[in-house]
């Protein structure tokens, strides 16, 4: 891919993400009929490990960091590595060996063996 064509794909998830930023401020996922809801839970009254993810954002967006930690502590503890996993997508010449680390085997099966953890014991506890 063009640097070209990659600068302008960024600009574009950019935009992208400020838009839907302005949404999750403005809209509480938690009374708002227009918000997705969880196939999952609906069919299972289960939480899935993503469960609580729109409340947890919008939470965020309002500097509310206890309720979004009550929401989804999982996936406020991954959004780091989610924000540098975006960043690689962008830019993976800049930092290249990171890009092979957070690309390897190891690193996704150890988020996804974290993934399935975390779904079981957010319905045990």
């Amino acid at each position: 891919m063009t640097i070209a064509k990659r600068r302008f794909m960024f600009i574009g998830a950019f935009a992208v993400l400020i838009l839907l930023s302005l949404f999750y401020f403005a809209v509480d996922p938690e009374v708002s009929r227009a918000m997705p809801q969880c196939v999952f839970h609906r069919l299972t009254g289960l939480d899935c490990p993503g469960c609580g993810s729109q409340r947890m954002i919008h939470s965020l967006l309002h500097a509310d960091v206890a309720a979004a930690w009550k929401h989804n502590p999982f996936l406020m503890c991954l959004t780091p590595v989610i924000l540098i996993y975006i960043w690689l997508e962008f830019f993976p010449d800049k930092t290249p060996r990171l890009f092979r680390a957070f690309h390897s085997t190891m690193m996704i099966s150890t988020i996804g063996v974290a993934i399935i953890i975390w779904g079981i014991l957010r319905n045990i506890l």
